[in-house]
């Protein structure tokens, strides 16, 4: 049976570039820059601006309400990427456990930059040596990606 779809040309219509932008904040930069996840946005956010002091996993874990390992995942990479520090601290019950704090606003802002301009700057050669099959070749492997998994 053929379907034929009918597309008013009403609803299809080009994005501006203000369009596209206005959907841009802090928390889309985090995710699309650093790839970060929204369990990693906001554990971020939490140690950002909720937390009075260092918090440790458990803590976090509580406040979020999700597994430890999940929380220890997200933890591990924040750290990575230099976004959080960690500092060991004496358990209540002997030995030591780690808290978590964000660092300083100014280090997390200058490291955004240099990300952000080393994105541009590599999507900026990607699209001047852009060419009709670079393209094709691209989305073929994109498919071939979606199909695999």
């Amino acid at each position: 049976m053929l379907v034929i779809h009918v597309v008013s040309l009403v609803t299809i219509k080009e994005k501006s570039t203000e369009e596209i932008l206005e959907d841009v904040d802090i928390k889309y930069i985090l995710r699309c820059i650093l790839r970060l996840s929204p369990t990693e946005v906001e554990i971020y956010y939490l140690l950002q601006n909720k937390a009075k002091e260092p918090l440790t996993v458990a803590e976090i874990a509580k406040e979020m309400s999700k597994s430890r390992s999940t929380i220890e995942r997200s933890l591990v990479k924040l750290v990575q990427l230099g976004l959080i520090a960690r500092r060991p601290v004496l358990a209540k019950n002997g030995g030591y456990t780690y808290v978590y704090y964000t660092k300083p606003i100014d280090y997390v802002k200058q490291k955004l930059l240099q990300l952000v301009n080393a994105y541009y700057e590599k999507s900026r050669q990607l699209i001047e040596n852009l060419t009709s099959a670079a393209l094709m070749e691209s989305l073929n492997s994109m498919a071939a990606e979606e199909n695999v998994e």
